[in-house]
């Protein structure tokens, strides 16, 4: 039963990977080459592994010339895991596959698939002489399985965690949005506005109502606020000539001040790009000193 049920599997396999191959027989003998087939066999190859699996799979599926069409079903898998496994050797994290309407995959991914195509390859073969499996035998299939399942997904997540590091290097540190229009002039002093001292730092954060970005920038401004930073929020709701004073473009925006004169100012979005805004904001006084 085992068997059977390995080798009509191995057979649709086999059936869907020729069909998406024939799909994309074109761009097949291209693929070949990334896994070191010369240029001048990777068409004739192309063609052939497509016929050959066309008929493996017929035959399996229809349960014809066994078992040898099942050994030759898993001689396939043992090719395919050799070629991916000198592949990934060769140091080549990428190749193009162009199974079952695949792309470009992970060249370790694919390796884990043919290995899993051979697995099943070789139930197919000798799955009928294995007989019935034991409760026991079953557990510990069941065991391998299941420990394979996460050795895999832990592949994954190492996989994305490199992948969001990569992400975070491209993206570098979020600064806020300074433009020369937008605000008061740099290195002039600020506009009047009450509670502001002529000496120091000062940061000044501009709020509205109805501002989803505003609410949840509110507790961190806050809580700078509670640290020691001398921190002076203006809503347009109560202090709309502020607004026009110090031409603030939209909400949420911030100016920093060094000793009443505006040394960095910009629309923020996160309480990191107001920590910024103050960084850039000391290092600007201490180049103007």
């Amino acid at each position: 039963m085992v068997g059977t049920i390995a080798r009509i599997a191995v057979g649709a396999l086999l059936l869907w990977a020729a069909l998406a191959k024939v799909r994309r027989r074109e761009d097949l003998p291209g693929w070949l080459r990334a896994y070191g087939v010369p240029a001048r066999s990777a068409g004739p190859l192309a063609m052939a592994l497509i016929a050959v699996e066309a008929v493996l799979g017929a035959l399996l599926v229809a349960g014809l010339l066994l078992p040898w069409s099942a050994y030759a079903a898993l001689g396939l898998g043992v090719i395919f895991v050799v070629a991916l496994a000198q592949a990934r050797a060769r140091g080549i994290k990428r190749l193009q596959c162009g199974c079952f309407g695949a792309g470009e995959g992970l060249t370790s991914l694919l390796l884990l698939r043919a290995a899993g195509f051979t697995l099943l390859a070789s139930l197919a073969a000798f799955g009928e002489e294995l007989g019935a499996p034991s409760r026991d035998t079953l557990v510990v299939v069941a065991l391998a399985v299941l420990a394979a399942a996460v050795v895999v997904l832990g592949l994954l997540v190492l996989a994305l965690y490199r992948q969001v590091g990569v992400l975070t290097l491209r993206l570098g540190p979020r600064v806020p949005l300074e433009l020369a229009e937008e605000g008061p002039a740099l290195g002039r002093p600020a506009p009047a506005l009450d509670h502001l001292g002529d000496h120091g730092s000062d940061l000044v954060v501009f709020f509205s109502p109805g501002c989803r970005l505003c609410r949840q920038l509110a507790p961190g401004v806050a809580a700078l606020a509670r640290e020691g930073v001398p921190v002076r929020i203006v809503h347009e709701d109560e202090e709309p000539e502020a607004f026009e004073r110090w031409n603030v473009p939209g909400t949420p925006f911030a100016v920093a001040l060094a000793d009443g004169a505006v040394a960095a100012k910009g629309t923020v979005n996160t309480l990191e790009e107001v920590d910024e805004l103050i960084l850039v904001a000391r290092r600007r006084a201490h180049v103007a000193a």
